[in-house]
């Protein structure tokens, strides 16, 4: 790609422009996502009943994502797609913001740019952020948070730096719980290093620890009543095992789980690291890391000891797999520690091109999937709700094995557990069979039948217009519904 050297890029010219270019990538995301399809798939499907503010919900997640989801339906007078969209792709744009001007504040332009562009390497950023997960894109846009109140803290903000800090951890705290994972490990980073920790551990380090105390407490007084609902979800997906890596899973040590673990951070952040030391490559001689080695040397220690406690854990608990997702608090430090560590002359040009096109194609190839695949969020839900109106106009509440499948028709309907409460019950599921037992199961136990089992057959909401097959059949019962959050 030699035809793409020229004049020396101009960093300043970059960074100028940098925040306005991330406004108009997360609108034109935004637009897309909802002309593709006006149905939620399965991680925005779990916020449907469960938007109330409350301290503890039972998807074993902190509140605070629950709390944006609710603020963004009273805003766009519950119109679900629009906020959970707007609430996912805001806080993906506040991810890009907060790395671009962390790096450049601790590296220069040239650091900020090269940060933001690395993001458009790792797929839970470019690809798996744009089309769902929730509480991933906060916590990493938290995590991300802190470094940049170190940065502030470095530039000699003041107390506003320590309030920033704060704000962040408690955000953190209240995303998702292995943020705690990255702040612990960070704080320990800062700790060896003597420069930051003469720094960060100032008096007005209470400042931020009366934040964080004040926001978190009542989560942890919450969940004191019930403190196994908030983490047993996360550790179940642990113990999952992976079929591939069967052949080393020995008893007591999670052997498994490790290669799982190492396989999941090259997924994540692989790609990134070899396109950074490959555009070095041309540059003779290399351009020396760019902001201060003690900086560096945190955000390395930080990745480095929280990689290593993971680990830890998971070969003493015998964990099975490890997504990538479960890391990305740890990790989300990759982006910038790449721009400050391998800075480009010749390749960065190269990195430009490249990184444009990612940020171009993931979209492309999320509206190509949308429009000629299956994916959930284009089954023909309005089919099957208008067929149940048409049964029966009555409330009742939707209950099916598949969350995505009762948010979506509840939703339609403005019935539970969108809102409210009734008597009776429909139960939806896939295909031409009876009801399984397990979704029997999810019924009050003086639940009787109150219509015949009616099947709906349409198309799939696009270009595909692949069939899809649901059964439905409406039930009464007078005693509350059982605890549906263990759905699939």
């Amino acid at each position: 790609m030699a035809s793409l050297d020229g004049p020396e890029i101009n960093w300043a010219w970059f960074a100028r422009r940098a925040p306005r270019i991330i406004a108009v990538y997360i609108i034109l995301v935004l637009a897309l996502r909802l002309l593709l399809s006006r149905f939620m798939e399965i991680d925005e499907a779990q916020f449907v009943g469960a938007v109330d503010f409350s301290w503890i919900y039972g998807n074993s997640h902190p509140p605070l994502y629950n709390w944006l989801v609710r603020s963004a339906l009273e805003l766009t007078g519950w119109n679900w797609v629009l906020s959970l969209a707007l609430v996912r792709l805001s806080l993906l744009g506040l991810y890009h913001w907060l790395v671009f001007d962390t790096a450049r504040r601790l590296g220069g332009d040239r650091a900020g740019v090269l940060a933001l562009m690395a993001s458009a390497f790792l797929p839970q950023i470019v690809w798996m952020s744009i089309q769902t997960t929730a509480h991933t894109v906060l916590v990493v846009a938290a995590s991300i948070g802190i470094i940049h109140a170190l940065a502030l803290i470095r530039s000699g903000k003041g107390n506003i730096a320590y309030v920033w800090f704060g704000i962040w951890a408690a955000v953190g705290a209240l995303a998702k719980y292995n943020f705690f994972i990255f702040l612990i490990s960070f704080l320990v980073a800062a700790t060896l290093t003597p420069s930051i920790r003469r720094q960060l551990f100032s008096r007005s380090i209470w400042i931020s620890i009366a934040i964080f105390v004040t926001a978190f407490t009542p989560v942890v007084m919450a969940s004191i009543k019930a403190p196994l609902a908030a983490t047993a979800g996360r550790m179940e997906k642990l113990n999952q095992p992976v079929e591939y890596l069967d052949v080393i899973d020995l008893p007591h040590i999670g052997i498994d789980g490790f290669t799982s673990l190492v396989v999941s951070a090259v997924l994540w952040a692989g790609l990134a690291f070899i396109v950074y030391v490959i555009g070095r490559t041309r540059d003779h001689p290399r351009p020396v890391a760019d902001g201060d080695e003690d900086v560096r040397k945190l955000l390395l220690r930080t990745i480095l000891i929280g990689m290593g406690a993971f680990a830890l854990l998971v070969l003493v608990a015998d964990y099975h797999s490890v997504a990538q997702r479960y890391m990305a608090p740890i990790l989300a430090p990759t982006a910038i520690l790449l721009a400050l560590y391998l800075p480009q002359v010749l390749g960065a040009r190269n990195l430009l091109f490249l990184s444009a096109c990612m940020f171009v194609l993931a979209p492309l190839g999320f509206a190509g999937v949308a429009l000629f695949g299956t994916p959930r969020f284009t089954f023909p839900y309005d089919a099957v709700s208008g067929a149940i109106r048409a049964q029966n106009p009555a409330p009742a509440t939707i209950i099916s094995n598949r969350q995505d499948d009762a948010a979506n028709i509840s939703v339609l309907l403005h019935w539970p557990p969108e809102q409210g409460s009734t008597t009776d019950i429909v139960l939806v599921w896939q295909d031409n069979n009876p009801p399984t037992e397990g979704l029997l199961a999810r019924l009050p136990a003086d639940a009787l039948p109150a219509s015949p089992v009616t099947r709906v057959s349409a198309p799939v909401r696009n270009f595909s217009k692949e069939l899809r097959t649901f059964s439905f059949q409406r039930f009464s019962s007078r005693s509350p519904v059982p605890d549906q959050s263990n759905d699939e």
